[in-house]
């Protein structure tokens, strides 16, 4: 007979839980995650006193309590980063939350609104002449030659777009044919054939992308695709979900897809799953993962940074 996980007591063949503790449980496991969401939404502390009590009347188990925790953490972050920039005092309050309800910092990361508090991050300081406060950029990060000034922002991996235009031809005569040797027919009449265009998104190259505060750099690792585009030379930034476009007067709109290639973080972000069951073989094929939920962040920085650029003042 099976034993109930939640009461611990029987819950008859091949079953593992009784409905009502299931139930509960689920109600109990939600709370949680709207406690802590509003802990981090509201700039209030972690509140043991009220999550150990839903967890104790709900019956929930440690490994649920914990996957609930993180989960309202990260819906918070998330709601909380796209609202506004977030400041270095925010952040703070933010990750204090995390360490008071017994995570370490490392497992933000792997979290979508761990993701979103960093950008948010980056934003804010960009709009607030603060990126001396931010870290350096590791050693061999920056693989480009920046002019005397020019300022790191952000480098991630970047798979490059742009729309391509195809015509084709369909149709048919419209009158009738007539035999005028062994094999051979000649059709007169109307033609109702018409041109088709059709519009796809292709591949141009997946390299290196980076931010500085004067320009946009690309280098390209497949086709050797390689620019520097600076910001006053830019007309339009058009936002996506998980990318941005990129308009040069004259050219056609190039769309910016940012990934992660075979990593541990790409594959929990991309899938949703628990970072501590993702699986991968370091030596396996190469995939080039997009990574979710970025075009926000994207659009945003690069506005600010354009603004910063051309001496425009950005609230």
């Amino acid at each position: 007979m099976g034993i109930c996980r939640y009461c611990r007591q029987g819950a008859g063949w091949v079953k593992d839980a009784h409905a009502a503790c299931l139930q509960r449980a689920n109600a109990g496991t939600e709370a949680v995650k709207v406690c802590m969401a509003n802990c981090v939404i509201e700039g209030r502390e972690y509140d043991p006193a009220t999550v150990d009590k839903i967890v104790s009347d709900a019956a929930i188990p440690v490994d649920d309590t914990r996957a609930a925790l993180i989960s309202g953490w990260s819906k918070g972050a998330e709601q909380k980063g796209k609202t506004q920039p977030i400041s270095p005092d925010e952040c703070n309050a933010m990750c204090k939350v995390l360490l008071d309800a017994g995570f370490e910092l490392k497992e933000f990361q792997w979290t979508p609104g761990g993701w979103a508090m960093v950008f948010s991050r980056l934003i804010w300081a960009v709009l607030h002449d603060k990126l001396a406060d931010l870290p350096d950029f590791p050693p061999g990060v920056i693989k480009f030659n920046l002019q005397a000034g020019e300022v790191p922002v952000w480098s991630f991996s970047m798979l490059l777009k742009q729309q391509c235009t195809t015509t084709s031809y369909v149709g048919v005569y419209g009158g009738p044919s007539i035999r005028v040797a062994s094999g051979l027919y000649y059709r007169f009449g109307e033609v109702r054939g018409h041109r088709v265009q059709s519009t796809s998104l292709q591949e141009v190259d997946h390299g290196d992308f980076l931010l500085t505060t004067r320009a946009i750099y690309f280098g390209g690792n497949n086709r050797g695709v390689s620019f520097r585009l600076p910001y006053d030379q830019v007309i339009r930034f058009q936002p996506y979900s998980d990318a941005v476009g990129i308009c040069k007067n004259g050219t056609r709109e190039q769309i910016f897809v940012p990934t992660n290639v075979n990593t541990p973080v790409g594959v929990a972000l991309a899938s949703s799953a628990d970072p501590s069951r993702v699986r991968f073989r370091s030596d396996g094929p190469r995939r080039i993962i997009p990574f979710p939920d970025s075009g926000w962040f994207l659009f945003n920085i690069l506005q600010a940074l354009a603004a910063k650029n051309s001496g425009a003042r950005v609230s």
